[in-house]
Order: structure tokens, then sequence, then C-alpha cells
């Protein structure tokens, strides 16, 4: 009996799986702001991340599931991040936003007009989550309602590809600042989001 199984914990990662991903995810990232989401092939991520494609497959059965994983990782990162704040703001929008103005290029890449549909689809799905996070911890009659998480992510997603795509876009507070009080209103924060739950 291994020495987690006696202390019930998980066997931690190996530390080569960990830094052979990452380098396949900076690879990905890379690739995606130069050449865009639908240009870059697996090959082209191996060479870059200094991989054999048969390494790739190990982990991985399509630069689709790398994604995702990226994504996924990316949400739970935020989602950390954002579980002990105390203040009353939509808790996940600074985390995220930060994020975008600091990759801009690749989020340029991914969700705005160079980016694939697909790509653009499971962002938008993520945030969707995010959203759902941020409902739960909100006692809400619009939290009943499934359709006010894709409303909200739906918004906050068309103005980040927006603020990715204009050639001179306001800072990056000023979209915290104006994104915030209107998710707060479709979330319940104000009398306008009070009515989404009649």
């Amino acid at each position: 009996m291994s020495r987690n199984a006696m202390t019930d914990r998980p066997p931690e990662p190996d530390r080569r799986v960990l830094k052979t991903k990452a380098a396949l995810r900076d690879a990905m990232l890379d690739l995606m702001a130069l050449r865009g989401w639908d240009q870059m092939t697996i090959q082209e991520i191996c060479d870059r991340a200094n991989v054999g494609r048969s390494t790739f497959y190990v982990h991985y059965q399509s630069k689709d599931e790398l994604l995702s994983e990226g994504l996924n990782d990316l949400r739970d990162m935020i989602a950390a991040q954002t579980a002990e704040a105390g203040h009353a703001n939509v808790h996940f929008l600074d985390g995220l936003l930060e994020h975008m103005a600091q990759q801009r290029d690749v989020f340029r890449a991914a969700i705005g007009r160079r980016g694939g549909q697909g790509v653009a689809r499971r962002f938008r799905h993520m945030v969707c989550q995010l959203v759902e996070i941020e409902l739960k911890r909100r006692p809400h009659p619009a939290a009943a309602h499934p359709w006010v998480a894709r409303f909200v992510a739906g918004g906050v997603v068309e103005a980040m590809t927006w603020w990715v795509d204009a050639p001179e876009p306001p800072p990056i507070a000023t979209m915290q600042r104006e994104l915030d009080a209107l998710a707060q209103a479709a979330l319940g924060g104000s009398a306008a989001g009070a009515a989404i739950g009649r």
C-alpha cells in the first residue's frame, strides 16, 4: 500500500507530466496569437513546445481537448481566486478581465474577429459556468432561471470581444466597473435585477 493511500491523499501529479502539459499549453497560446486557432496544427504545437507528437497523444486526443483543458484550468483558477473575496461586486469579472488585459493578443485570436467559432463557443460556455458559480452564492429569484447565466455570459463575452478588437479600448478598470454594474443588475444586485425574479 502506498503512503498516499495510507493518508487518503490523492497521488501527486508527475512533475514531468505537468511540465509537458504546460509547454503544450504555452505553445498553443503563442500560436493562437500568431496564426489563429483554425490555422495552427498539432505538429506546430509540438514543434514549438519541443514535444514529440506521440507524447502529445499520450495526453490529448486533439488540439480541441488541449484547449478544453486550458479553459477548464482558467475557470478553476478564476473561481479559486474569487471564492474568498469579501467585496460585493461580481467576483469573477475582475480576474477574467485582468487576465484578458494581460494576454490581449491571445484573447483577440481566440474570441476576436480572427477567432474560430468553436473557440468562442467554448469560451462562452466557460464564462457561463463562472456566472453559474456566482449565482449559487446569491440567494435571489433570478438564480432559478437557467437563461440568466447565458444572458450575462453572452453580454460579458460580447463586451470582451469588442475590447480586444478595438483600436483604442478604454482602460480595463473602466470595463470592470461598467460590466460589473450591468452584471449586478442582471444577477439581482439592484431593483432592475429584482424584476428578473418576478
